[in-house]
């Protein structure tokens, strides 16, 4: 189970290295449009549909990581009248489930993806598959991460 944990964790270092470069983008982006727009008196076109897609993928970047990290805000009301075991078990119950919605938004995404591939996005001109293969990307990270997370309560190693 260490080493699987282990490969998560290697997976999510360079799912950290994508969301700080999609924020990063998305950041020196909308500055540049200001400063062209407002400096220049030139608009960009392209740069709210840049940083659209960029900030989707950065959500399920954002997203996966939360998962891994027992960091997603969550109403503690039920697990917190359960005993420690009870509650460890209602978790491993909740990423269970998780993980079947998961898989279903995968299956869907990539299906979503063949279909607007011949599509192509009105200012960048790329292919609509490239912002749409964020649902089916995330959809395996969240899913990956909720299986280290289960690992993880099945070691005993979340006491929160």
């Amino acid at each position: 189970m260490n080493t699987i944990l282990k490969c998560i964790d290697g997976i999510n270092k360079f799912v950290k290295i994508l969301l700080a470069i999609s924020l990063i983008s998305m950041t020196i982006i909308m500055i540049l449009q200001v400063f062209s727009r407002f400096i220049l008196n030139l608009p960009l076109n392209w740069s709210e549909e840049a940083t659209r897609y960029l900030g989707i993928y950065a959500v399920f970047f954002g997203a996966a990581l939360a998962v891994r990290y027992n960091e997603l805000i969550s109403v503690e009301a039920v697990p917190d009248l359960l005993p420690e075991k009870g509650r460890k078990y209602l978790k491993i119950i909740v990423l269970l489930i998780c993980i079947v919605f998961f898989a279903i938004v995968l299956v869907q995404g990539f299906s979503l993806v063949s279909n607007v591939s011949m599509q192509k996005s009105p200012a960048l001109q790329i292919s609509m598959s490239i912002p749409y293969f964020s649902i089916p990307l995330g959809a395996l990270l969240l899913i990956i991460n909720a299986i280290a997370a289960i690992i993880v309560l099945v070691k005993g190693g979340d006491k929160k």
